[in-house]
């Protein structure tokens, strides 16, 4: 599968040639990606007149205390590549680029960060609620969280305790900016709430300005404020709210969704890259405007979609945040993203949300609720930890599962209607480094619960995250490095079944038959997952005979047969006949006996790493 990145400069719109483009043609390009826990530099060249991933290196992130600067964490990594490649990319502690005569440094640099988190906007104005579906949509693929301004109490409680607890709230949650948008379409028939008028805003502004100590506690005095609303309804507001920072842009409908993503695009680097600490200088040293994480990943997404023509699916569990980018061959843009749910710093936020039972149901072996808390305490505390054995392993497993499924479900959420899932690509840290590509499955198989055929595949180099930056300087080099290394490993195809049959009862017969004039025909039993033998490279034609009351993604009880081969991988063929949604029983011993069952299919029961 040849599959190219080209980049997004704006996520969810139209894709343009917006690189900068180096004379003479680049012959090496630098990607670097500032995450919340590790600093992770990948160096691409030329091999053989192709671009290529030559190396990775990673070091912690030095965002925070002592250091302080996130270009000594930076440094630190392309030192490792300068290690391991024999190449000179610093000199006197800058990248050099353009790329010397000698050798020395590099062509471009392209910047992908999420180190400081989400963009975290308050919302209010009369159209929030109506508006709520189309402004999701408009934020797709930006790194932001969501969240709607309180309703205030009465004026004549200005100062009692509701208002303080309410205040105090807002604190906490440290926003970066109000959005406020105005009567859906502009028709000011609304019925708006008191919190969502000019004047209840401008309430809620003043109480923020007069709180002692805010400045301190939150970082600013003044949140910038965004309106999205038509002209009167933009200088009533600006008016009512007296902010020093206001800006207006078109309001919010199915036709003018770009405005509002730019503005917000805008505030995430001003507002939260912009203080990060040595932040200006790094951005000195970059060829291009950096984009986050997720804007970076659905660029991948949205392209290998269109370049395959087929539905994909790109899931990236990291440490603090999960995203999950679907896309069409049509140009339908889809995101799902848990900004602060992952397996490190975010661990809390996945406990928190779905409870210790749901962690613990994946482990296939008896763990108490104790030592989950106090498993997630630990990877908060000490995000740069890895597992150290099979035991924590496979609670970050559990984990992950449970942070794609926050994010599969989280507010704005379209993915869910993506269907089918034909192609599902795991990246990052957890899926990439996952010690056996049965792991990664099982983690994506269980989460996703995708029906019908699917192709899964595992970008090892954890790449393909990076390459929409990287398009946004050079397209074909970045096309050239996820064709070659990004969708190195094909984990295999696989058949998910979906219907109302009996554990153990004929759930789906099935026939592969090779070039040689071999075959293979086995009968797979109803809440059983198994592996066929089809190796890497190996094609087979595929034949399918469901049960009456199954369907295996062309309609209950219906044949099918491939019209092209199938191709095999690491798993060769899995046959998912455990049902959707996936139901485990409730009785420990039962439940650690069914995981058991899985883990033995895939090759995992005895993998002690």
């Amino acid at each position: 599968m040849a599959v190219g990145v080209p980049g997004v400069p704006q996520a969810g719109h139209a894709w343009e040639e917006s690189g900068t483009r180096f004379t003479p043609p680049m012959r090496s390009l630098l990607v670097l990606d500032c995450g919340s826990v590790f600093t992770k530099a990948a160096l691409c060249g030329r091999v053989e007149d192709q671009f290529r991933l030559l190396a990775r290196a990673q070091a912690p992130t030095t965002s925070a205390a002592p250091a302080r600067d996130i270009t000594i964490g930076l440094r630190e990594a392309l030192r490792g590549l300068e290690r391991i490649t024999g190449r000179t990319l610093l000199r006197d502690d800058r990248i050099v680029t353009p790329r010397a005569e000698d050798g020395v440094g590099v062509d471009g640099v392209a910047l992908v960060t999420s180190v400081g988190g989400p963009l975290k906007l308050l919302v209010a104005g009369p159209g929030r609620e109506a508006l709520a579906g189309l402004l999701h949509r408009s934020l797709g693929g930006l790194f932001a969280q969501l969240d709607a301004l309180p309703q205030a109490p009465p004026a004549d409680a200005a100062h009692a305790a509701e208002w303080q607890q309410l205040v105090a709230q807002v604190h906490a949650a440290h926003p970066h900016a109000l959005l406020i948008l105005g009567s859906p379409f502009g028709n000011g028939r609304t019925q708006a709430g008191a919190a969502d008028t000019p004047q209840g805003i401008a309430a809620w502004l003043d109480m923020l300005r007069q709180t002692v100590g805010y400045e301190e506690e939150a970082g600013a005095l003044e949140l910038p404020v965004l309106i999205s609303a038509t002209p009167p309804d933009a200088t009533a507001f600006a008016e009512a709210v007296r902010a020093r920072a206001v800006q207006a842009v078109e309001p919010l409908s199915p036709s003018t969704l770009s405005p509002i993503n730019r503005a917000v695009g805008a505030l995430y680097e001003s507002a939260v890259l912009g203080p990060l600490p040595g932040y200006a200088a790094l951005r000195a040293q970059t060829s291009a405007p950096p984009l986050a994480g997720i804007t970076s990943l659905a660029g991948a997404a949205r392209y290998l979609a269109q370049h395959v023509q087929t539905n994909v699916v790109a899931v990236d569990v990291g440490a603090s945040a999960t995203t999950l980018i679907g896309a069409t061959p049509s140009g339908d843009f889809l995101t799902a993203a848990a900004a602060t749910a992952g397996v490190g710093p975010g661990a809390g936020t996945v406990l928190r949300a779905r409870g210790y039972q749901a962690i613990q149901q994946w482990l296939s072996e008896p763990v108490g609720e104790d030592e989950i808390r106090e498993y997630v305490l630990s990877r908060m505390l000490r995000p740069h930890a890895i597992p150290t054995s099979p035991r924590e392993l496979r609670m970050e497993h559990a984990l992950a599962r449970e942070a794609i499924s926050l994010a599969l479900h989280a507010p704005g959420s379209r993915l869910s209607g993506l269907h089918p899932l034909e192609v599902i690509l795991g990246t990052g840290g957890v899926l990439a480094a996952a010690p056996h590509p049965g792991m990664a499955a099982l983690i994506l198989l269980d989460a996703l619960q995708p029906r019908g055929i699917s192709s899964l595949v595992l970008d090892t180099s954890a790449i393909m995250p990076m390459l929409g930056a990287a398009a946004a300087i050079d397209q074909s080099a970045a096309a050239a490095v996820a064709d070659g290394d990004a969708v190195a490993l094909q984990l295999g195809t696989v058949v998910s079944a979906v219907g109302m049959e009996q554990d153990g009862q004929p759930a789906v017969r099935v026939s592969l038959e090779f070039a040689d004039g071999r075959s293979h025909i086995e009968d797979v039993a109803w809440g059983s997952i198994v592996r066929l033998p089809l190796a890497p490279g190996e094609q087979a034609r595929l034949g399918l005979t469901p049960a009456a009351g199954v369907d295996i993604g062309v309609g209950v009880g219906q044949h099918a047969r491939a019209t092209d081969p199938v191709e095999g991988g690491a798993l060769g063929l899995l046959i998912d006949a455990r049902g959707r949604p996936l139901a485990l029983p409730r009785d420990p011993v039962q439940r650690v006996a069914l995981l058991s069952s899985w883990r033995r299919a895939l090759g995992l029961e005895g993998f002690t790493a």
